[in-house]
């Protein structure tokens, strides 16, 4: 009579199986998120569907406008600017190489380049236009508004910074607390863009998705990457760095 244990996965295919489970399911959220900001994008450039609550929901947001929300949605605003995410991007980025956290390097890069690529290039194709300058608060910006640059990059960046975080935080608590507060800053973020003129209500979800999109694509990558050894992980690192 064989033995139990005999027809019980060997531990290596078992894990195989859960990456190849986990990689699966990220391809299809990936996908998900893209297909979705496709239905965006066509209701935007029609008027229809959710956009067409574009013009009421900034309308509600003016009419609500007070002197310290402004202040709080103006500091936020700055945080997710592309300057300010750029930035810390490329520091978050030294300081994984400096501590030879390479796998991480190499997502973390190329979820931030892709984040950047997805803003300029969506932009460029559908064209679409920003709510009025006079319901701006702040410097005019005439540049396109679909999607939301600020929250593609910023929920890109917390939810990068979130998965590197919660491999080193022990504790469900103390792991719970950092995704809620990644949760918080990256929708809080998306808001202040609304509240302060700069894009409509679409752009900001639209933004949304493509990073959930994003980011469910960097779990696939550091799933394939994780067979790789250093030598080319850093042939990789500095292939993203040109």
């Amino acid at each position: 009579m064989s033995h139990p244990a005999l027809h019980r996965p060997a531990p290596m295919l078992e894990l195989r199986r859960l990456r190849s489970r986990a990689s699966a399911a990220g391809l299809t959220v990936a996908a998900a998120g893209v297909g979705l900001c496709g239905l965006l994008a066509d209701g935007a450039a029609e008027r229809g569907d959710l956009s067409a609550h574009d013009p009421g929901v900034t309308a509600w947001f003016v009419a609500e406008r007070t002197p310290w929300l402004t202040g709080v949605a103006q500091v936020l605003s700055a945080l997710g600017s592309e300057v300010a995410i750029g930035l810390l991007a490329v520091a978050t980025l030294a300081w994984l190489l400096w501590r030879g956290r390479l796998r991480y390097a190499a997502v973390f890069g190329g979820g931030m380049v892709a984040a950047a690529a997805l803003t300029v290039g969506v932009k460029h194709v559908l064209h679409r236009h920003r709510p009025p300058s006079s319901l701006m608060l702040g410097p005019v910006d005439n540049g396109f508004s679909f999607p939301s640059g600020h929250t593609l990059s910023t929920t890109v960046f917390v939810g990068l910074v979130a998965g590197l975080v919660l491999t080193i935080v022990p504790g469900r608590l103390a792991r719970t607390g950092v995704v809620v507060v990644g949760v918080v800053l990256a929708l809080a973020v998306g808001v202040s863009r609304v509240y302060l003129g700069y894009h409509w209500l679409t752009d900001v979800v639209a933004g949304w998705v493509l990073a959930v999109a994003t980011l469910a694509a960097c779990a696939v990558a550091w799933q394939a990457l994780a067979g790789l050894d250093r030598h080319t992980l850093r042939s990789l690192l500095a292939r993203i760095g040109r």
